[in-house]
């Protein structure tokens, strides 16, 4: 049965959440429901993408206003009586449970996109509302787990459903060339403590004290701030401007994928990591940290390896014994990594798990 299905999240910038909800909302207008996404800050790089595939994108320009937001999301939902929300930020699924408390009759699911590390006051009040939600959809079991362990009364409601790698637009390079000397290493992340860069660099710093040969690009520098002129001071104390390279955020990720060697994720903690699976899709072997659902997601000596986040003596091993494989050992965990992904990242059942909801 046709349905009228809106996906709210705070933008559609080129980020992981942003992607997983767009390609839902594309996915779920090709099986011919009637799909809005709307947001209220004004990133829009996914914005030409839905207009191709049909799916209407609806700036809320007032909602950016926090005293407005509430009442912003309250017209537009009531003017546009959709049989299902699906939010994908924590400010727009507390806004819809309120509403659903006072009466509102649409079908709610509320996504998890990361895991909660602590309780604090803000997490506290929106699992509390969680409780109006009809489904809630952690992007790991990781948060699964966390859920039904603090609050068993909404375990009924829990539905895991990881992310999907579109498996036609992330593929390895037909063409890969290692001409050069070391190997390229890709980071991808915004700058924030939750990526654990400090204790990256430092391990960084000991690799090229021990003469090994690569470089590291790291994508992700959306603007600077006190975290992020931290992690350039310790770059120049540590001699490493000439190994260890900041970007902006790229719409080419898929390219960058495709020219690097490795793919390394140091973070303390994530949800179900895109960056993982998408390298993975493109044929990387990948060096990551023992946090959430990684464990699961790749196999440890297979197609990667896995080391303590806060053990740069551990982090700086795991990058060594990467850096001075052999091209075919690299060569084949890449091969690996592809076929991992293959398995368990299919949109297909991505979004049957979400028709079950819907």
């Amino acid at each position: 049965m046709k349905k009228h299905i809106l996906c709210l999240i705070e933008n559609i910038g080129p980020s992981g959440a942003e992607r997983q909800i767009t390609n839902l909302a594309v996915q779920l207008r090709k099986l011919g429901h009637e799909v809005e996404v709307a947001y209220y800050v004004k990133k829009e790089f996914y914005l030409p993408f839905l207009m191709e595939n049909d799916v209407k994108g609806c700036y809320l320009s007032e909602a950016a206003n926090l005293r407005k937001r509430f009442f912003v999301l309250m017209k537009h939902i009531k003017a546009t009586c959709p049989d299902t929300v699906i939010s994908y930020s924590a400010s727009p699924s507390m806004i819809t449970c309120v509403l659903k408390l006072f009466g509102a009759k649409f079908n709610l699911i509320v996504s998890e996109r990361n895991t909660t590390q602590r309780l604090d006051k803000r997490e506290k009040t929106k699992f509390f509302f969680y409780r109006w939600a009809n489904h809630i959809v952690p992007n790991s079991q990781s948060q699964g787990n966390f859920i039904e362990g603090h609050y068993p009364t909404l375990t009924p409601k829990v539905k895991v459903i990881t992310n999907f790698v579109d498996m036609d637009l992330f593929v390895p390079s037909e063409h890969k060339a290692y001409d050069h000397e070391g190997i390229n290493i890709l980071c991808v992340g915004r700058l924030a403590a939750q990526k654990n860069i400090p204790r990256f660099i430092e391990a960084i710093g000991m690799l090229k004290n021990k003469g090994l040969h690569f470089r590291v690009d790291w994508y992700g520098q959306d603007f600077k701030n006190d975290y992020s002129e931290k992690c350039y001071a310790l770059v120049k104390e540590k001699g490493l401007e000439d190994v260890l390279f900041f970007h902006p955020q790229t719409s080419a990720i898929i390219q960058k994928y495709q020219e690097s060697d490795v793919l390394c994720l140091p973070s303390l903690y994530e949800g179900f990591p895109n960056v993982l699976c998408e390298a993975m899709c493109c044929g990387l072997p990948v060096v990551c940290s023992r946090v959430s659902d990684v464990p699961q997601i790749m196999e440890d000596g297979v197609n990667g390896f896995i080391f303590d986040p806060l053990n740069v003596d551990d982090m700086t091993e795991k990058m060594e014994k990467m850096i001075t494989l052999t091209m075919e050992e690299r060569n084949q965990m890449g091969v690996r990594s592809r076929e991992i992904a293959v398995s368990k990242f299919s949109s297909d059942v991505f979004i049957h798990k979400y028709l079950e909801l819907v």
